[in-house]
């Protein structure tokens, strides 16, 4: 998968969202079940991530240091097929229900925010509910502790 999310990838670079979609993973079973022992039930277990989505994550006006690299964006569907931690953002819920998959990459830690639910309007102007990855970045460890975040599969540390 991750050979097909680099050509789709690649052939957005530069262009304007279209509302195009690709599924770069899904939801694991231990994910399911700890989502579920709170009430929250996907629709789905797949993840998508937009044209819309992509633009947000490689814009120039973000900060370089928070950017995500070219080599971890190229692996996107290994980072969602294997977070280091999934997390429940327990301070987002006036928005809805958020994840946040972390990973590690060359010393630094990394999110993946994943709404989870949420309807995209995609091509065509229909709307699909999915989990959808809305941003990633790099960020401090200590920021992916405490209260906010209940982990549900895995360990930030």
């Amino acid at each position: 998968m991750s050979a097909e999310w680099r050509r789709w990838r690649a052939e957005r670079a530069g262009r304007k969202p279209a509302g195009e979609a690709f599924e770069a993973g899904a939801l694991t079973p231990a994910t399911l079940r700890a989502l579920a022992a709170r009430d929250i039930a996907p629709v789905t277990a797949r993840i998508v991530v937009t044209d819309r989505a992509l633009a947000h994550m490689t814009r120039p006006a973000k900060a370089p240091r928070r950017r995500l690299s070219d080599a971890d964006l190229d692996r996107l569907p290994e980072i969602l097929a294997h977070p280091k931690a999934a997390l429940l953002d327990t301070a987002a819920k006036g928005s809805g229900d958020w994840l946040v998959y972390v990973f590690h990459a060359a010393g630094r830690a990394g999110k993946v925010a994943i709404r989870v639910n949420f309807r995209e309007k995609i091509a065509g102007g229909r709307r699909v509910a999915a989990n959808a990855v809305r941003s990633a970045g790099y960020v401090q460890p200590e920021n992916l502790r405490g209260p906010r975040y209940v982990v549900l599969e895995g360990a930030t540390g």
